[in-house]
């Protein structure tokens, strides 16, 4: 595999602030998309995270410091459905980080998007099998060809963002300052509440997710929509002895009273089915992003290059250019060299 020097510029947790205005000034839009989609677009921050409870949690902080310095974020009022496609990232033992990347779109306007994809497909070939666009599987030859095209069209027809928050491995707990004691009390907390049996790692993993989730669900989401989270099959929704899908659909919602004291009118969860659709595309965001952004916060933090040819090279230029009806946030929480937890919205630009 050759090595890429990323195409980009990286602001790191201290300087990320600063950056943010000028990392996602909207870009012209092309003729691809035309004026079905309503005026209101992007709604502009500082954003105030609402909590319902006296004492959050330390995790729930952190997001409402990180939400506070998001400069813009979509706005989603004129849309009845709104839905989420997440992914993660860093799992492997040479990441330095965990990504968690989550893709919110109005769900009502996705008929465009999902028509230009499947001609996308049936132009070179992909329709059986009917496969991601998973970073990790980018070099397939027909995919490849096709991975500038597919980038173009998510960014002019898909109307969201989608936020990537990336938590440095060295933090072992966002919840507490010992993780034993803190992993014990979730997988207990689980327990009691009839959600599953939970080591620690897997609490740890499913809290960072939900609150995370809640967190952005909160702040781009209302009462009155219907509201779709469909993520990839990961450990913190399959189906066992100890727990299933449905334990991690409930605490979801638990979490999510949390930051709403009212719940969008209709909640639906669903995983990657066999029979794949225009869902496992939108997926394929999501996906594309947890892995680039840990690729990049690791190359920042190591100085090495990144492993991979000209596909991975597109997904960083993707990443790292503004779209006009989708933005693209990335956050941070890092140990600091004092050895405190710092954060901050990372500002990825092109160079050239």
């Amino acid at each position: 595999m050759r090595s890429s020097r990323p195409p980009f510029s990286l602001s790191g947790v201290a300087q990320a602030v600063s950056d943010v205005g000028r990392a996602y000034s909207p870009s012209r839009v092309g003729r691809a998309l035309r004026v079905d989609v309503p005026q209101k677009i992007r709604k502009s921050g500082p954003f105030k995270l609402p909590l319902t409870v006296a004492e959050p949690p330390y995790f729930s902080r952190l997001l409402s410091d990180l939400l506070g310095n998001i400069a813009e974020l979509p706005d989603f009022s004129d849309d009845e459905s709104v839905a989420v496609m997440s992914d993660f990232g860093g799992e492997h033992s040479s990441a330095c980080f965990y990504t968690y990347s989550f893709l919110f779109l109005a769900y009502s306007k996705v008929g465009p998007f999902s028509e230009k994809v499947r001609d996308l497909r049936e132009k070179h070939g992909l329709l059986d099998p009917y496969s991601e666009f998973a970073y990790k599987e980018l070099k397939h030859g027909p995919r490849s060809r096709a991975l500038g095209g597919f980038l173009r069209i998510v960014d002019s027809l898909v109307h969201g963002s989608v936020i990537t928050l990336a938590i440095d491995k060295r933090i072992d707990t966002v919840f507490g300052w010992d993780k034993k004691p803190t992993y014990d009390f979730m997988a207990r907390h689980l327990a009691e509440n009839n959600l599953g049996v939970w080591e620690g790692a897997a609490s740890e993993k499913l809290f960072r997710v939900c609150h995370a989730l809640a967190a952005f669900t909160a702040i781009l989401v209302s009462e009155d929509q219907k509201f779709l989270w469909y993520s990839d099959n990961d450990s913190i929704n399959e189906n066992g002895s100890k727990r299933d899908f449905a334990d991690t659909q409930k605490a979801f919602q638990s979490v999510l009273a949390v930051y709403m004291r009212k719940q969008p009118r209709l909640l639906g969860f669903g995983k990657s089915f066999a029979d794949r659709s225009h869902l496992d595309d939108l997926l394929s965001i999501p996906d594309l992003a947890a892995g680039v952004v840990q690729d990049l916060l690791q190359a920042q933090r190591t100085g090495s290059d990144i492993p991979g040819g000209p596909e991975k090279v597109a997904v960083m230029r993707w990443i790292a250019t503004p779209a006009r009806f989708l933005s693209k946030v990335t956050l941070q929480i890092s140990r600091m060299p004092d050895g405190g937890i710092g954060t901050g919205v990372v500002a990825i630009t092109p160079r050239g």
